[in-house]
């Protein structure tokens, strides 16, 4: 039989202070309605869930996974307790989007400017991060959508779902010292002994940057600066001579006096697009999001083709 929510929370409260007296000040509740809802939880699941000591109660590996996944639902139930009380104030939300660095110059804020066309009151948020950490927030629940690369190898899984938006080739962003400036197209082993700027490792745009070296022989480049933040990487590039690989979303500048972005030979491309957990349902403000992002999509993939 599966466990009830409250007997859940009693593990999560326990595990949280590290001990009956204090778990049942917390929930409210006399120490043996505590124990008695340990001991109904046990027989449920057929497991010993915590160890008592005299120094207190710890979970057992059956009380670990019980614990994750009921910090999960935990989630879960703020997050609908948030949007009852917003919906009653008039507020649509709240609703959590993870985003990688490089749609967040252009294509998220043209979304979210789209969705909050006469959308009313609006609790949205956004978290920046690298893909390897927003995908266990995406999978905990604690945010609802990931917009960023799609469709990249070893990635895919069951319990996330994949949208792809739009594709996006590689380019290269040229600096403004750089002997490269005036050039429309260049190859990639041009660039070789050029000093350079690339991401950080924990991207997928990391793992494309370091395939295109690899497919083409180029090796790593040794005058190299590591920064994932798009606008230090824009206002380098606008005073020195370092060139990067870019793509035509990153920048809402791709080409002027500070710098330029020349065509990549045989440069290839990623797909952008969002997930979200599979079987999740949005409340409506997330709908309008999803709406607004494949609008924006579309009119950005115009412009680049």
């Amino acid at each position: 039989m599966a466990p009830s929510s409250d007997l859940l929370l009693c593990l999560l409260a326990i595990a949280r202070t590290g001990s009956f007296s204090k778990a049942a000040v917390e929930l409210g509740q006399s120490q043996p309605t505590l124990s008695n809802n340990i001991a109904l939880l046990e027989r449920r699941l057929g497991v010993k869930v915590l160890d008592r000591t005299r120094r207190g109660s710890t979970l057992t590996p059956q009380g670990e996974i019980l614990a994750r996944r009921g910090a999960n639902m935990q989630l879960l139930l703020d997050d609908a307790a948030a949007e009852v009380r917003n919906h009653a104030n008039g507020v649509s939300g709240p609703f959590k989007i993870g985003a990688t660095p490089s749609v967040l110059p252009v294509l998220v804020p043209l979304a979210l400017a789209e969705a909050g066309v006469g959308a009313g009151l609006l609790h949205v948020e956004v978290i920046e991060g690298l893909d390897e950490a927003l995908m266990p927030r995406l999978r905990s629940g604690a945010i609802d959508l990931i917009v960023g690369p799609v469709e990249e190898m070893f990635t895919g899984s069951k319990d996330i779902v994949e949208h792809r938006l739009l594709v996006d080739p590689f380019l290269v962003g040229i600096g403004s010292r750089s002997p490269f400036f005036s050039r429309s197209e260049v190859a990639l082993g041009e660039l070789a002994e050029e000093p350079w700027i690339l991401p950080h490792e924990g991207s997928t745009y990391r793992q494309h940057v370091e395939a295109l070296f690899m497919t083409k022989g180029v090796p790593w480049p040794r005058n190299l600066i590591l920064a994932n933040s798009l606008p230090l990487q824009e206002t380098l590039l606008g005073r020195s001579n370092r060139v990067t690989i870019v793509s035509p979303i990153q920048f809402s500048r791709i080409s002027g006096g500070d710098m330029t972005v020349a065509r990549l030979q045989d440069g290839g491309k990623r797909y952008i697009g969002y997930k979200r957990r599979a079987g999740s349902k949005f409340p409506p403000i997330g709908d309008t999001i999803v709406a607004a992002l494949e609008a924006s999509a579309q009119m950005l993939e115009g412009r680049i083709r």
